[in-house]
């Protein structure tokens, strides 16, 4: 799309109003771009692999069960996940300072690398992307960006 205009092949259904068009269409676009970025940045790890190193490399340190916790998964789920970023020598565990019964799991070396290039291909995917918009749809894009943000991080109204 060359101008902005909404993602949806047909016009809006008899009877739909036009913030439930927008929900709607907000909801694919940030699914399509999301899924893309993720797709496209890794090949070799499993994006919900790749999203546990990311959590791990902006937070440091976590539980399986925190990690459960922001992924919205199990824990034995977590701890498959855990166990097969282990056995390829992205992540190590060493016993929770506080609680014997539980471990950390953190990122070795080679977890931070691919991290970072994980990170590094996902920016030039985006930055290919930005790169023919005009300073205009360059500007339009900041401010929708910095509206996104605002949207996911609060709280909605009732």
């Amino acid at each position: 799309m060359t101008s902005i205009e909404s993602p949806r092949e047909q016009p809006a259904a008899h009877g739909e109003d036009e913030v439930s068009v927008l929900a709607s269409d907000l909801r694919m676009a940030c699914q399509r771009l999301a899924r893309r970025v993720r797709f496209e940045s890794n090949k070799d790890v499993p994006p919900h692999q790749v999203g546990v190193l990311l959590r791990l490399n902006r937070i440091g340190a976590q539980t399986p069960t925190q990690l459960a916790d922001h992924e919205r998964v199990s824990t034995p789920s977590m701890t498959r996940t855990v166990n097969c970023l282990a056995e390829k020598g992205y992540v190590a565990r060493t016993p929770h300072p506080d609680d014997g019964r539980q471990v950390l799991v953190d990122l070795t070396p080679s977890g931070r690398d691919l991290a970072r290039r994980t990170i590094e291909a996902r920016d030039t995917w985006m930055l290919r992307r930005l790169d023919p918009l005009d300073e205009e749809q360059r500007a339009l894009l900041r401010r929708a960006t910095d509206l996104l943000i605002e949207f996911v991080d609060s709280e909605p109204r009732r």
